[in-house]
């Protein structure tokens, strides 16, 4: 077979690793945009779960990238001046995004899959003799965008306002800030993926976009003021910019995953919100399950692409409500900061999902579980008594 993959991200250089490794025959090409060993971003999370499922199809690529991760399994959650440190019962990893992508380039040039970079593609034209044609560059697909009704294409943006920046330290633990201010709310969250860096996120409201100014300071104001207003957690540390442009999520689902050779993996195929920490995760997977419709029925693409569907799509429609719950919970965070608890808001943040209910606590966070219920026992208590 002759394979095109446009997008050199996680997702494509993972599924033209595994098609290269298991038909050494197949001539594939990964076509990227951004120049060899650049990368826009900070550091990425992957599961424990989603670890283990590579480590069973590739444990080489698998072990690489463990070697090369930071792991935890604490998050501190904070309402203004009260905090709640949760600890989790498994721990997720951590990896420079620049990291991830050498570890899946080399294992992709190892094996012969021939990588363009720097290839800007504005067409699909110029593949017209290949068998297939991935798309899993992003949210913005040239692949998915040269046909949007063939994929039954639905995208809207949210309102809340964000942006990617690092810091140059391991804040710890991870953490999540929610923050009233006299003009609106913000939230801060961080994670250390090495030993010296740490990737933070900065969000607020629509409302407090305006109310406070926001929309009308350039971004290196900005900048400054989200580190005046988390100046506590940052202790003096500048946050560091790389494409660091405030704006707002764009939401992309397709009805369609394939049509004729063409075949959507990753943010190209339904754009998972950072607010659930999965995307990279969930884009790597797409890729393995395209793959594995691949080993089940070789290149009959008549039977793989819905078989890819097949096996995929009921993880994705899941993933896919609780995505949206979750953006949701953060497109009213102003309200969900309103009780002023910090147990009662924590409780809320962790089961927004759905896919977390009590029962499900219990296992996922025990020790937070366990506390909780306690303190919601004693209240009951004493109300009852008086």
């Amino acid at each position: 077979m002759k394979i095109a993959i446009i997008g050199g991200g996680p997702a494509g250089l993972y599924f033209a690793r595994l098609m290269k490794r298991h038909q050494p025959a197949h001539q594939i090409e990964v076509i990227e945009q951004n120049p060899f060993g650049a990368t826009y971003g900070f550091g990425v999370t992957l599961g424990g779960p989603a670890r283990e499922r590579m480590k069973a199809t590739d444990p080489e690529v698998a072990d690489a990238l463990a070697a090369l991760m930071h792991f935890n399994n604490k998050q501190r959650i904070c309402l203004d001046d009260e905090d709640v440190l949760v600890e989790y019962a498994s721990y997720g990893g951590a990896i420079e995004r620049l990291k991830l992508l050498g570890v899946l380039q080399k294992a992709c040039l190892d094996l012969g899959v021939v990588l363009h970079h720097q290839r800007r593609v504005d067409g699909l034209s110029a593949f017209a003799g290949y068998d297939l044609i991935v798309g899993a560059d992003g949210p913005n697909s040239v692949v998915r965008g040269t046909d949007p009704a063939a994929f039954g294409t639905h995208s809207y943006s949210l309102t809340n306002p964000f942006a990617w920046y690092g810091v140059a330290k391991a804040m710890k633990p991870n953490a999540l800030v929610f923050r009233h201010t006299k003009d609106g709310v913000f939230v801060g969250h961080y994670y250390a993926y090495k030993s010296d860096m740490s990737t933070f996120v900065a969000e607020c409201d629509a409302k407090t976009w305006t109310q406070s100014g926001f929309d009308k300071l350039s971004d290196p104001e900005r900048k400054l003021a989200i580190e005046a207003i988390f100046a506590d957690h940052l202790q003096g540390e500048p946050l560091v910019e790389n494409k660091s442009i405030w704006r707002t999520f764009k939401v992309v689902v397709n009805d369609r995953w394939f049509s004729g050779n063409h075949v959507l993996i990753g943010d190209a195929l339904r754009s998972a919100h950072f607010s659930i920490g999965s995307g990279t995760r969930l884009a790597m997977e797409d890729a393995l399950a395209l793959f594995d419709a691949f080993a089940e029925h070789g290149d009959d693409l008549a039977k793989v692409l819905p078989r890819y569907v097949e096996i995929r799509k009921p993880i994705r429609d899941l993933f896919g409500v609780a995505t949206e719950r979750s953006f949701n919970w953060y497109e009213n965070v102003r309200q969900a900061m309103s009780g002023g608890d910090v147990w009662d808001f924590t409780h809320d943040f962790l089961t927004r999902t759905g896919r977390v209910d009590d029962k499900r606590l219990k296992d996922y966070a025990p020790s937070f579980y366990a506390d909780y219920m306690r303190r919601k026992n004693a209240d009951a208590r004493s109300a009852a008594v008086q």
